[in-house]
């Protein structure tokens, strides 16, 4: 997804921004909002096909919920405060409960984010992605990157692995007994 700087004012606060209206859709970067672009096929195809997958598991198993790209999670409360949407994400039965900030944000990063890769994204924006998310309480990130068919998971104190399209990823502890080839969550060559 592509971003777009559309504010140079104050600092929005989380109320502001949860009361804003869901079209356009924006995150909330240190207290300014970036609208979120519209994104390519392949993108979308591959939110479907992960966020399928993992829902499946995440279903027969019991884990949690699983959600798609409008959820939003407060990475940084203080002001001035950041919230992000990933393009799919987890969370536990034991963190479902935690209390919404503004009424509808969550508070905290969810169990994983998945943050797929744009043409218009920054390698510096993705890592500032990647560490608000395990910052704030996230258990691990998967980077998707379409074009280089690989998926690099992120967990805290740990290096980043990077795996391809002949590899299959696992969830770890984080999404328990989640397996699945690399190859299925990416779009067909």
């Amino acid at each position: 997804m592509t971003t777009q700087n559309i504010a140079a004012a104050p600092p929005v606060s989380l109320e502001e921004y949860a009361a804003l209206p869901k079209h356009p859709r924006y995150e909330l970067v240190e207290g300014v909002l970036k609208e979120l672009m519209a994104a390519s096929r392949d993108h979308e195809r591959t939110v479907i096909r992960t966020g399928r997958h993992m829902d499946i598991h995440v279903d027969t198993h019991e884990l949690g919920e699983v959600y798609g790209s409008n959820r939003a999670y407060v990475t940084v409360p203080d002001s001035p405060a950041t919230s992000r949407m990933p393009d799919v994400s987890f969370v536990s039965n034991a963190r479902l409960d935690r209390p919404e900030l503004a009424g509808m944000l969550y508070d905290g990063a969810p169990d994983l984010a998945v943050e797929i890769l744009s043409d218009s994204n920054t390698l510096a924006e993705i890592a500032q992605k990647v560490s608000e998310y395990l910052n704030a309480g996230g258990r691990a990130v998967w980077v998707i990157d379409i074009d280089a068919r690989t998926i690099t998971v992120h967990t805290p104190n740990a290096p980043p692995l990077t795996l391809n399209d002949t590899d299959t990823i696992d969830g770890g502890d984080y999404l328990p007994g989640f397996t699945h080839p690399v190859a299925d969550l990416l779009p067909a060559q």
